[in-house]
């Protein structure tokens, strides 16, 4: 019988602004010193799969285009990178 494929993380490179950065550090500094052993990755893992469970794919597309659109207004260099039509 064929083992499973054993489950791993793989690393990626996303880009945070600098007030997200600063959460990210700051909350997983906190429960570092609450006795947790996490990271930045966890938390961010923990972010996506409530993402993925609340919001249904029909509106995160709608509420993703909002974003970077907005977002593209307090940081030019987003605007560079193409925008979804509204």
């Amino acid at each position: 019988m064929a083992q499973p494929a054993a489950k791993a993380y793989h690393r990626t490179t996303v880009y945070l602004t600098d007030e997200q950065r600063q959460w990210l550090r700051r909350a997983a500094a906190k429960a570092q010193l609450e006795g947790l052993t996490v990271s930045a990755s966890d938390l961010i893992r923990l972010a996506l799969s409530r993402l993925q469970d609340q919001v249904p794919e029909k509106q995160l597309h709608k509420e993703l285009a909002a974003h970077v659109l907005a977002e593209a207004k307090l940081y030019p260099g987003r605007a560079k990178r193409g925008l979804p039509t509204r």
